[in-house]
């Protein structure tokens, strides 16, 4: 059975298939001190999603970082629904996130009073549109109601995620067929700003692409004499790749891109038109510094990587 935080990151990657996105995740813990995070990064890939942790353990980083304000504070106490709703909503502001967690309670064996007692804790959750918070109570010694509490925190993000994908999944996706060609010559690979005058996607950076009206390869062979001025001559086909899905929610569309591979025989003779404001010749591994049409690495890597 996969553990807690490797439920997490698949319904991450489940999103991302479905949308071409990540969700941000953030976590802001106190009782907890930080075990929720080391959950979470002890999972090969986490940088993709989880962006970082507010350890707020007092008082004063719970105001100074998480946004807790003084009076809900002195009037709720640390260990409250309200201040677990601050706590969220503050750090989900603090660390840029689409969801925030976040943990506040008496982890023992000290710290109880007759309203809360010891294993009380109250987690927040906040997205774009809102913030739940829920109430639990966790028995055991210190590290056992930590534990526990943090394999809840952990259920509860993966709650928060699946909304995301029930809400992704509910709606009708437009498809378009596309190609996107990649020229390649001496080891570097050709990419392509988008101008303005495109319909989307402007100022991204892409390969030769366009929409499928023919069979795939003589759209490929079209699309490049248009946007580079190369004709078939000047280029020979390497491989045409596996065909990528990628999801845009944004555009409630489905492109599905039909990659090639062509090696460039005259690169001097590439003229831009005008779709697009200027090239460069890149090696594939430093693709991710730049931004992108969605899903052009996964294209990439389906050339390259047959």
């Amino acid at each position: 059975m996969k553990k807690p935080e490797e439920q997490l990151a698949g319904l991450v990657r489940t999103y991302h298939d479905m949308s071409g996105t990540y969700l941000t995740i953030g976590t802001v813990e106190s009782a907890t001190g930080g075990r929720i995070a080391d959950k979470i990064t002890n999972v090969a890939g986490s940088s993709d999603y989880y962006k970082g942790s507010i350890i707020s353990y007092s008082n004063d980083l719970k105001m100074n970082m998480a946004g807790v304000r003084l009076e809900t504070l002195k009037i709720y106490g640390a260990v409250s629904p309200e201040t677990a709703g601050e706590m969220a909503t503050g750090g989900r502001r603090a660390l840029g996130v689409d969801i925030c967690l976040s943990t506040t309670g008496i982890a023992g064996p000290g710290g109880a009073t007759q309203d809360k007692p010891v294993g009380l804790f109250y987690m927040g959750v906040a997205i774009p549109d809102k913030v739940s918070v829920e109430r639990f109570v966790f028995s055991g010694n210190r590290i056992e109601v930590k534990r526990s509490a943090a394999r809840k925190g952990l259920a509860l993000l993966g709650d928060a995620l699946q909304t995301y994908i029930d809400r992704a999944s509910s709606v009708p996706l437009e498809e378009k067929h596309v190609v996107t060609c990649f020229l390649e010559q001496r080891k570097l690979i050709l990419i392509l700003r988008r101008s303005n005058r495109v319909g989307t996607y402007q100022r991204a950076w892409a390969g030769v692409s366009g929409y499928i009206e023919t069979d795939p390869l003589d759209q490929a062979y079209t699309e490049i004499r248009e946007e580079t001025g190369l004709f078939k001559n000047n280029i020979r086909l390497v491989t045409q790749g596996k065909t990528v899905e990628v999801v845009d929610k944004k555009l409630n569309r489905k492109w599905i891109v039909h990659p090639f591979l062509f090696h460039v025989l005259d690169p001097d003779k590439i003229m831009l038109d005008w779709e697009h404001t200027e090239t460069k010749w890149i090696k594939p591994g430093d693709l991710s510094r730049y931004t992108t049409v969605p899903g052009l690495s996964r294209a990439l890597d389906s050339v390259i990587h047959k």
